[in-house]
C-alpha cells in the first residue's frame, strides 16, 4: 500500500515538474539571412499555431520569449514563401538558432510598410494594397522635392499654381481635401485646399513613401476618402553591442530648362547635411540641414517677371530619442523657412513692385512604440504645428530710390494656423487567430488671418476599433468602425469598413474591401472670407461633411523562379460614390457673390494593372491606369437629349527600368510616364452650347545614372523632362489662380543634374 501511494506520489510529482517546466518562458533568438548570407531585416519569426514571435531588425537579428517545448518555427518572407525549421525550446539551453534563411535576395526584402498595420509587416502580408516608393528608388531618381518623386507614378496627377508657387495633386479622381498627406503617420497642416504641403516636405529626409489608395477614415479619420499617402523619414540606427554613428552629405546641381548659374541664381540648387548618434545605453539624436532654392523660370517672359517664380527653401530638423529592447520612444522637431518671390515688370511711371509670400513652419512631433509582451503594445503619435505665411509686397520708385510698402488692398497679409493632434492605439493578440487594434484620436485646429472670419477653431474627439480575424491560414478579415464622439461640426455617429484577403495559394492573393469615408469641412470652408476688385468669396458655417461609399479589389500573382526571376502582376479596380460633396459656386441670390455649398453627388471609377518585373541585375515595370470621372451634367435637365455618357474616362501608361552593371557598381535608370487627356463636359450659358474641354495628353520621362565611387560616394547625373514638356493645351475655360489662358504649365522643359551624396556609417 505505501508503495502504491510512493509511486503516486512521484508520479505526480514528475507531472508538476514537467507542467511547470512548460509554462516556463524563455529567451529565444537568431538570425535571419539570406541564402547569399545577407542579414534581413523586418522578417516575421514565429512559432506556429501561437502568439509567440517577433521582428528581425536591420542586423537580422531577432529575440522573444517562449514556454520550454518542441514546436515549428516558422519564418515568413516578403514573397510568402516561409519556411518551417524544427526546434526544440529548452529551459537550460541558450535557445540561440544562427542559421535561419530564406530563398530571396536582399533587394526584394525592403518593402515593409506601416500604414494602416497594426505592426510593420510585410507588403505581402497586408490587408491594404500598399504602393511603396522606396529609399533605392528615391535614390535613383534623385529627386530635390516630392513633386519630382511623384509625376511618374501611376494614379497620380499634379497641377500647378504659378500665382502662389504651389502644387497639388490628384489620386483616384479625386484631389485637395480629399487626400491625406502624413509624415509618419502626423498629418500635416494646409492653408488650403491643395496640398502645399507636400513641397514643404525635406526630400533628403525621406526612407520610403506609402500610398494606400481608397477610405482609410476609420484608421486616420478625416480627409482620407481618396486614399492616404505617408512619408517615412529615416531613423536613427540603434545596437544594444556598441556605439553608432552616421554621417552624410548632398550636394546637387540642375538647371531649369536651359537656364542655369554655378551655386546660385539661375537652376536649381539643393545641399544637404545629417549627423546622427547612437549609444549602445539607447539614447540617440540626430540632426540636419538643407538648403533647397531655385531662382525660378523665365520661359517666355520678358522683364523681371518669370513663368516660374522664384523659391528659397531652407529645412532644419533635429531628433533625440531612446530605444531599449521594446520600447523606442522620441522627440522631432522640423522647421521650414520659405521664401516665393513674385516679380513684376516695372510700370510706365517707374514703379517696380514685388510681392513675397514668407512662410514659417515648425512641426513638434512626440511619439512612442512600447511592446509589452508577444501579446500587447503601444503606439502614440502627437503632434502640435505652427504655420505661419506673411504676404509682403514692396513698391520701389526707380526714379529715386524709394522704397515703401504697398496700401493696396491684399498686398500685406498675415495667415496664421495651428494644429494639435493625438492619436494612441494598442495592438492586442488575443490569439493566433484573432488580434484587436482600439485606439482614440484628437484632433486641433486654429486659424486666423486676413482671409479668415475672425480667429476660428474646430475639434474632434474619435474613437475606433478594429480587428484582423484569420479563421484559417488563407483568409483574413479586418472590420473596423470609428465613432465621433464630440465635433465642432455636423458628424457621422460611425463609420464602418471591412477588409478582406485570400491567398488562393502561396503565389496569388485576392483583395476585397469596402469602407464609409467621410471628410469634415475645414476652417477656410466655414470661415473663408475674401473680398477685393477680383473676389467675393465668403465661407459656409452650415456646411456639412462629405461622405462615400468606396469599393476596391485587387488579384495580385507572383512568379518566383530559381530565386533569380521575379514577376509580380496586380490587377485592381475601385468604385466611389461621394454624397454632400464639397465646391465652390455661385450664390443664386447674387450672382457676383461665391460661397460653399454641399452639391448632391460625384462619382469616380477606375482600374489598373501594374507589373513588376526583377531578373538577375535588371528591374523592370510598366503600369496601365484608366480613371473616370461623373459627369454631372446627365442629370441637367437643359441636356436631357444630348446622350452623354454617365462617366469620362482618362487613360495612364508608367513605366521604368533600372539596370545594375556590377563590375563598375553603375545603375541606369529610366522612368516614364504618359498621362493621358482629361476631358469633360462643359457649357457656356449665352448661347447655351455644349462642348468637351480639358487637359490635353503629355509625356514625361527622366533617365538617370548613379555611380559608385568607393565605399563613401555617390554620383548622380542624369537628364529630367526628356520630352520637353512645358506647357499642354487646356480648353476647360476655367478662371482664378489655375487658368493660364489656353494652356496649363506643366514644366520647365528639359533640364540636366549633377549631385554627389557621401554616407559614412561604422
Amino acid at each position: 500500500m505505501l508503495r502504491n501511494i510512493l509511486v503516486v506520489i512521484a508520479l505526480f510529482a514528475v507531472t508538476q515538474i514537467s507542467l511547470a517546466q512548460k509554462n516556463i518562458k524563455v529567451k529565444v533568438s537568431g538570425i535571419v539571412k539570406t541564402t547569399d548570407g545577407i542579414p534581413v531585416d523586418y522578417i516575421t519569426v514565429s512559432l506556429k499555431n501561437t502568439t509567440y514571435g517577433g521582428m528581425t531588425n536591420e542586423n537580422g537579428y531577432f529575440q522573444f520569449e517562449a514556454p520550454v517545448g518542441d514546436y515549428a518555427l516558422v519564418v515568413y518572407s516578403i514573397a510568402a514563401h516561409s519556411r518551417e525549421y524544427t526546434i526544440s525550446i529548452k529551459a537550460d539551453s541558450e535557445n540561440y538558432f544562427p542559421d535561419l534563411t530564406i530563398i530571396e535576395n536582399k533587394n526584394q526584402l525592403e518593402e515593409v510598410v506601416v500604414t494602416g498595420q497594426f505592426s510593420p509587416q510585410s507588403l505581402r502580408n497586408s490587408l491594404y494594397k500598399v504602393r511603396v516608393i522606396n529609399n533605392q528608388t528615391i535614390q535613383q531618381k534623385a529627386s530635390t522635392d516630392i513633386k519630382s518623386l511623384l509625376n511618374t507614378e501611376i494614379g497620380i496627377r499634379i497641377s500647378n499654381d504659378m500665382a502662389l508657387g504651389e502644387s497639388d495633386f490628384e489620386l483616384m479622381g479625386m484631389s485637395g481635401n480629399n487626400v491625406k498627406v502624413l509624415v509618419d503617420g502626423v498629418p500635416l497642416i494646409d492653408r488650403g485646399a491643395t496640398k502645399q504641403s507636400l513641397g514643404q516636405i525635406d526630400v533628403n529626409t525621406i526612407e520610403q513613401i506609402e500610398i494606400v489608395e481608397g477610405p482609410m477614415s476609420v484608421i486616420y479619420g478625416t480627409d482620407a476618402l481618396a486614399g492616404v499617402i505617408n512619408i517615412i523619414t529615416k531613423k536613427a540606427r540603434v545596437s544594444s553591442d556598441r556605439n553608432l554613428y552616421s554621417i552624410s552629405a548632398r550636394m546637387q546641381e540642375e538647371s531649369v530648362g536651359d537656364e542655369y548659374n554655378f551655386f546660385s541664381d539661375k537652376g536649381l540648387h539643393n545641399e544637404s547635411v545629417n549627423a546622427s548618434w547612437a549609444f549602445k545605453s539607447g539614447l540617440y539624436a540626430n540632426g540636419g540641414y538643407t538648403r533647397n532654392v531655385t531662382d525660378g523660370w523665365k520661359g517666355d517672359k520678358t522683364g523681371r517677371e518669370k513663368t516660374w517664380n522664384p523659391k528659397d527653401q531652407f529645412y532644419y530638423d533635429g531628433t533625440v530619442g531612446y530605444k531599449k529592447g521594446e520600447l523606442n520612444l522620441w522627440y522631432r522637431l522640423n522647421y521650414l523657412d520659405e521664401t516665393v518671390f513674385t516679380p513684376e515688370n516695372p510700370s510706365t511711371e517707374g514703379l517696380m513692385v514685388d510681392k513675397d509670400f514668407l512662410v514659417d513652419r515648425y512641426t513638434h512631433s512626440l511619439q512612442a512604440d512600447w511592446k509589452l509582451n508577444n501579446r500587447l503594445g503601444f503606439n502614440i503619435v502627437s503632434s502640435y504645428q505652427d504655420y505661419k505665411r506673411r504676404t509682403k509686397t514692396v513698391v520701389t520708385d526707380l526714379n529715386n530710390g524709394e522704397r515703401w510698402l504697398s496700401t493696396d488692398e491684399s498686398a500685406q497679409d498675415i495667415s496664421k494656423f495651428q494644429a494639435a493632434f493625438v492619436r494612441a492605439t494598442a495592438a492586442w493578440m488575443l490569439s493566433s487567430r484573432l488580434s484587436l487594434q482600439p485606439g482614440i484620436e484628437y484632433n486641433w485646429d486654429e486659424g486666423s488671418g486676413g482671409r479668415i472670419d475672425g480667429k476660428r477653431g474646430i475639434s474632434t474627439l474619435a474613437a475606433f476599433l478594429s480587428a484582423e480575424w484569420r479563421p484559417t491560414e488563407w483568409m483574413s478579415f479586418r472590420p473596423g468602425v470609428r465613432t465621433i464622439i464630440t465635433a465642432d461640426y455636423d458628424a457621422p455617429i460611425a463609420i464602418p469598413s471591412i477588409g478582406t484577403k485570400f491567398s488562393v495559394n502561396p503565389d496569388m492573393d485576392i483583395r476585397l474591401s469596402y469602407a464609409y469615408g467621410f471628410r469634415a469641412p475645414t476652417l477656410q470652408e466655414l470661415y473663408f472670407s475674401f473680398h477685393n476688385a477680383n473676389h467675393n468669396i465668403d465661407g459656409n458655417p452650415d456646411l456639412k461633411s462629405e461622405y462615400s461609399n468606396n469599393f476596391t479589389g485587387s488579384f495580385t500573382w507572383r512568379v518566383l523562379h530559381n530565386d533569380q526571376i521575379r514577376l509580380t502582376s496586380t490587377l485592381s479596380g475601385f468604385f466611389n460614390s461621394f454624397k454632400d460633396q464639397i465646391d465652390t459656386f455661385v450664390d443664386v441670390n447674387d450672382p457676383t457673390h461665391t460661397t460653399y455649398y454641399n452639391f448632391d453627388k460625384y462619382k469616380t471609377v477606375g482600374g489598373t494593372l501594374e507589373n513588376s518585373l526583377i531578373w538577375k541585375n535588371l528591374q523592370a515595370s510598366i503600369g496601365i491606369s484608366l480613371v473616370g470621372r461623373y459627369n454631372r451634367l446627365v442629370e441637367d435637365e437643359k441636356f436631357k437629349d444630348e446622350n452623354m455618357p454617365d462617366f469620362r474616362f482618362s487613360p495612364e501608361v508608367n513605366g521604368s527600368i533600372s539596370y545594375q552593371i556590377t563590375k563598375t557598381k553603375t545603375n541606369l535608370n529610366l522612368f516614364y510616364k504618359f498621362t493621358g487627356s482629361r476631358n469633360e463636359y462643359k457649357f457656356k450659358s449665352d448661347p447655351l452650347e455644349l462642348y468637351l474641354g480639358g487637359l490635353d495628353s503629355y509625356h514625361i520621362a527622366d533617365f538617370t545614372v548613379n555611380q559608385s565611387l568607393g565605399d563613401y560616394l555617390t554620383v548622380n547625373a542624369g537628364v529630367k523632362n526628356i520630352f520637353d514638356v512645358t506647357t499642354v493645351n487646356n480648353t476647360s475655360g476655367g478662371s482664378g489662380h489655375s487658368s493660364t489662358g489656353t494652356s496649363s504649365l506643366i514644366g520647365c522643359g528639359r533640364s540636366f543634374f549633377l549631385g554627389i551624396s557621401f554616407l559614412l556609417n561604422n
